[in-house]
């Protein structure tokens, strides 16, 4: 693999919350495609990953591509959060 192939931007297949936190334990996500199942609510049924790492900002610049595809990109952390409550930022 090149290095203008590992930078491409990348979206995952739809997960479901428990399958993220498995697959990016620990981790910042940033989600699209968000199937929410009431839409004031985090609990969603499927979302698909366009960002990951172990800070806030990583996952933030890997979804960079995708802002003018998405109105909305969700930016979480997969592990236990002791402090404010997270939003969706876009």
């Amino acid at each position: 693999m090149n290095a203008a192939h590992a930078n491409e931007p990348t979206i995952s297949e739809p997960l479901t919350w428990d399958e993220i936190r498995a697959r990016y334990p620990d981790q910042w996500v940033c989600l699209v495609e968000m199937d929410r199942i009431e839409e004031d609510n985090f609990e969603f049924r499927s979302a698909r990953v366009v960002g990951h790492g172990p800070t806030r900002r990583e996952p933030l610049d890997q979804a960079r591509p995708f802002r003018d595809v998405y109105d909305t990109i969700g930016h979480y952390f997969t592990g236990m959060h002791a402090g404010p409550a997270l939003r969706s930022f876009m």
